[in-house]
C-alpha cells in the first residue's frame, strides 16, 4: 500500500491510466518472479495509491517467512528506483517514502476464493467511482441546455501562461500549445461553443474571468459543492442562461484530490476540443490528458 491518492496513476475510462512511477512498480512485480522462482505470478493490478496481486507458492512450498523477506526486497527495490524517478524529475515528489510500513495479505484455501479474488482485482479500477460519488449533474444552477452543445474544454497546472509554460507532449488539432493565452481559448465571433473547465488553476480563472468578461457561455464543474452565495457575474450568467455549475456534491462540502480528478475526468470526457495551457510533467492532467490519445 502506498500513501498518496494518485501517486501510481488515475482511472479513465474503466482502466488505470498508469504514470511513469505506476509503470515502473508494474514492471518491478514483473521482475520479481525472475528473481523468486518459488513464486509463480497470478492476477494483479496497479491502482492509483496501491496494488492487488496473486502470488502461487510452487509445490506449496512458499513459506509467509518467505514472502515477507521477498516483498521487503520488492519494496526497497521500488523505492530506490521512485527517488532515481523523483530525482530526475520523470515522476512527481511524493514524499520520501514510497510506501506504507506494512501490507495486507490473505491465505486463499480454495478454488472458489480464487476466482472470486481474481474477479475482484480485474474489476477493481472499473469500481474505483462506483457509488463513491453521485452524478456530477446531481447539484447544478443555470442552464442545462449547455450539456448538449458541442463543448471546448480547458484544462491547465498552475503554473502561469508565460514563464515556464512548457508545449505539451499531447498537443494535438484542437489543443492550445503550452502557455496559450486567456484571449486564444475564448475567441470572439458569433456563437462560440461553452467552455467546461473546473476552473480551478490559476490560468483556468483566467479563461473563466474571460468567459464572463464577453459573455461566452461556460460550464463549471465544481468537486467542491456550489457556493451557497454566488458572485453577482455568476448570478447574472446563470439568469441569463449562458452558464452552467455543476458538482456531484453538496455546498461545502469541499475539494478532495481523488474528486477534482474525477471532475477533470467528467470534463475532458464531455468536449469536443480540449485545449490546455501548461500541464505539469508527470501529474494526473498529464496522465488525464494521455487517456485521451
Amino acid at each position: 500500500m502506498a500513501h498518496n491518492k494518485t501517486m501510481f496513476g488515475v482511472i479513465a475510462g474503466e482502466q488505470c491510466r498508469l504514470n511513469e512511477l505506476g509503470k515502473m512498480v508494474e514492471q518491478h512485480w514483473s521482475d520479481f518472479f525472475k528473481f523468486h522462482p518459488e513464486f509463480e505470478q497470478d492476477e494483479f493490478v496497479v491502482m492509483p495509491n496501491h496494488f492487488h496481486a496473486i502470488i502461487r507458492a510452487v509445490g506449496g512450498s512458499g513459506k509467509s517467512s518467505d514472502l515477507s523477506g521477498a516483498m521487503r526486497i520488492f519494496k526497497s527495490l521500488a523505492a530506490n528506483e521512485y527517488l532515481k524517478l523523483k530525482k530526475s524529475g520523470r515522476c512527481p515528489d511524493i514524499g520520501s517514502k514510497l510506501w506504507l510500513s506494512s501490507y495486507y495479505d490473505n491465505l486463499i484455501t480454495s478454488e472458489r476464493e480464487l476466482l472470486q479474488i481474481r474477479r475482484y482485482i480485474r474489476e477493481n479500477p472499473a469500481r474505483w467511482d462506483r457509488d463513491r460519488f453521485g452524478p456530477v449533474t446531481t447539484h447544478h444552477i443555470g442552464n442545462l441546455e449547455l450539456l448538449r452543445e458541442k463543448m471546448v474544454a480547458f484544462v491547465a497546472s498552475e503554473g502561469g501562461w508565460g514563464v515556464g509554460a512548457t508545449p505539451h507532449p499531447h498537443d494535438r488539432k484542437g489543443i492550445a500549445p503550452g502557455g496559450a493565452a486567456p484571449r486564444n481559448i475564448v475567441p470572439g465571433g458569433a456563437s462560440p461553443p461553452p467552455v467546461i473547465s473546473t476552473f480551478t488553476s490559476s490560468p483556468e480563472q483566467s479563461v473563466l474571468a474571460k468567459c464572463l468578461a464577453v459573455k461566452r457561455p461556460y460550464v463549471h464543474v465544481m468537486p467542491g459543492g456550489i457556493p451557497e452565495v454566488l458572485p453577482s457575474a455568476w448570478k447574472e450568467a446563470c439568469r441569463e442562461g449562458r452558464a452552467l455549475l455543476l458538482s456531484p456534491v453538496p455546498a461545502g462540502t469541499g475539494v478532495n484530490k481523488q474528486r477534482a480528478i474525477w471532475c477533470n475526468r467528467y470534463v475532458l470526457d464531455h468536449a469536443g476540443e480540449i485545449w490546455h495551457g501548461y500541464i505539469r510533467p508527470g501529474g494526473t492532467l498529464e496522465t488525464l490528458l494521455g487517456s485521451k490519445e
